[in-house]
């Protein structure tokens, strides 16, 4: 079993980039952040600040993460 989200950036980066790597990952990202998110690529631009909160919600929701 693969992760679902790869997580790309250093805690001390101002952003970091949170790549779907699943189908369920793309469907939780598409239902959970916000419509405007702003990407980069096949990735959603993250604000440090935010992440762990997303973070949270992805692993409450029994998905996985890795960086």
């Amino acid at each position: 079993m693969g992760t679902d989200f790869i997580l790309q950036g250093r805690g001390t980066d101002t952003i970091l980039l949170l790549i779907p790597v699943t189908k369920e990952a793309k469907t939780w990202a598409d239902e959970n952040l916000p419509e405007e998110k702003q990407t980069f690529g096949n990735g959603i631009v993250i604000e440090n600040r935010f992440v762990s909160d997303i973070i949270d919600g992805i692993q409450r929701d029994g998905l996985t993460i890795g960086g």
